[in-house]
């Protein structure tokens, strides 16, 4: 529910094109985010005792967080034309976010290896943590929909506009910082 970059997408992408623009986007985030916790929670056991392909995977995360960092500090909204267009994000662009998405590697890798015993063990708790977090994590996208959407007219002021993706870009950074000081999540 914190502004990582699923949810920054799901409100700087409704802010520009509308909330219906991230219908496809989400279900391609919600489809994404259940094969990682599939993959994460079915080679746990693997992953945790592995420090070199949890490090790997947090450089992988960092560098992400950087691109849309600097991505965010370079919009100019004077460029973004949204009328007529159903949304430019879709459903593959959400699968593929969560393959790349660091600090979702990180809490998927540490929710799986803390809860699937103490839920049940096994596939029980691996659906269990699916199901609880795939809830949660729906209605945050839902949520910063929402409120991106509430702020279109602003994303499109001239003053406004760049402010808001400077805000969400200096949130991004702050984030980048703190999983770059605190390091890969290892066993």
């Amino acid at each position: 529910m914190t502004p990582g970059p699923n949810s920054l997408t799901c409100f700087a992408h409704s802010g520009i094109y509308g909330p219906k623009s991230n219908i496809k986007l989400i279900a391609g985030m919600c489809i994404g985010f259940v094969l990682v916790e599939l993959s994460v929670g079915l080679a746990v056991n693997v992953l945790k005792d592995n420090t070199l392909a949890m490090t790997v995977l947090h450089y992988i995360g960092m560098a992400f967080l950087a691109v849309m960092v600097i991505a965010m500090f370079r919009v100019n909204p004077e460029g973004l034309q949204s009328e007529n267009i159903e949304g430019v994000l879709g459903v593959k662009t959400g699968i593929c976010m969560q393959f790349v998405n660091g600090k979702e590697w990180a809490f998927v890798v540490i929710i799986m290896s803390s809860f699937i015993e103490p839920l049940g063990g096994g596939i029980g708790g691996i659906m269990t943590i699916i199901s609880i977090t795939l809830s949660v994590c729906l209605t945050a996208m839902i949520g910063w929909t929402f409120l991106g959407s509430r702020l279109h007219e602003a994303f499109l002021d001239e003053r406004k506009g760049p402010m808001i993706f400077k805000v969400c870009g200096s949130l991004l950074l702050i984030l980048w910082i703190a999983l770059l000081a605190r390091g890969p999540v290892l066993a």
